[in-house]
């Protein structure tokens, strides 16, 4: 009789134990994260540190599902995604925003910002706060507050010939993503803009719809540009700072303790990002070399800025940029 009643106590343990577990699985949440590049860029071990830390600080509890290189989508697609609750997280190049936020486009504006510190203040500012609200409005929320997450390696653009000036850049069939600050900027320049995807690039190249495109030395290298574009010019025409973008109702649904963990991991894993973006310059002009017979050229900035001054001033006098706004966003460098 002894033995039967420890056998239904250790039993019904046992039973406890596993309907435990059960509802532990039950409760793990796992969050949908996409971007456009891949897992070797700057971009992709972000994510996937961002996931680790999510990992470790929820001791599992809560798992992220990366996909990197456009498995949900271009960069439009993603965004819509995250708005619409398809797709929870996205990692947001804020000039992407620009049909959502006017205040977008003038991020990636040729010199309009000075460093990263100057970008990182604007976002920070009253100026950028219309922007958060319309992106809240639409269906999302930004993780990062302090955008921190940095990218330090330096822009420019690739192409099939070497460029020096943008005089010699005339006619160059140049990649440009659907943005009129950027399609206005690389036209200031002297290129012929073609707007494509970025995950379609390499393939555009191949097909020789494409000469050219700006991007970091970093992204050249990653996305295999640098097979048929062997020079990189190095022309910083502007700085760069992305974030995570949430899906509000989802963001919502988690509890503060859960939110939490979301905002520390995008801390923790900024260091990992800033880090590997400062190295990548470097170690990609290595891997062009070596690996593609590539060239990185640092052409004189004079010409190029002052074609960008030009630019600017097209865009306030024809209304796309709010006159005085430029001033203002000058200002918080002062």
């Amino acid at each position: 009789m002894r033995k039967s009643w420890i056998a239904g106590i250790v039993g019904g343990a046992l039973i406890g134990v596993g309907a435990l577990a059960g509802s532990a699985a039950a409760q793990t949440v796992k969050l949908k994260l996409g971007h456009v590049d891949n897992a070797q860029s700057h971009s992709g071990v972000g994510v996937d540190a961002f996931a680790a830390e999510v990992a470790k600080l929820s001791n599992g509890t809560m798992k992220i599902e990366v996909f990197h290189s456009g498995k949900l989508g271009n960069i439009p697609a993603e965004i819509a995604n995250t708005f619409s609750g398809s797709q929870d997280i996205h990692l947001i190049y804020p000039e992407f925003l620009a049909s959502f936020a006017p205040e977008a486009n003038v991020i990636s504006l040729p010199y309009l910002f000075n460093s990263l510190e100057h970008l990182q203040k604007f976002y920070q500012s009253d100026l950028w706060k219309p922007a958060v609200d319309a992106i809240e409005k639409n269906g999302a929320v930004l993780l990062d507050k302090g955008w921190s997450w940095f990218i330090h390696d330096p822009r420019g653009f690739n192409a099939t010939r070497p460029v020096f000036t943008p005089a010699e850049l005339k006619g160059l069939k140049m990649r440009i993503w659907e943005a009129k600050a950027a399609i206005e900027t690389w036209k200031g320049f002297g290129s012929n803009p073609v707007v494509v995807p970025r995950p379609e690039m390499y393939l555009a190249f191949k097909q020789k719809i494409i000469e050219g495109g700006p991007e970091t030395a970093g992204v050249w290298v990653d996305q295999k540009n640098a097979e048929m574009a062997k020079y990189w010019m190095r022309t910083e025409e502007y700085y760069q700072i992305i974030n995570m973008m949430v899906n509000k109702k989802k963001y919502a649904s988690l509890t503060a303790q859960q939110q939490g963990i979301l905002q520390q991991a995008m801390t923790n894993a900024g260091k990992a990002f800033r880090d590997y973006s400062s190295q990548n310059f470097e170690l990609k002009k290595r891997i062009a070399r070596t690996k593609y017979g590539g060239h990185v050229i640092e052409p004189a900035l004079g010409p190029w800025r002052e074609a960008g001054k030009a630019t600017i001033a097209t865009l306030e006098a024809d209304g796309f940029i709010p006159k005085g706004f430029v001033a203002k966003i000058r200002a918080l460098d002062k």
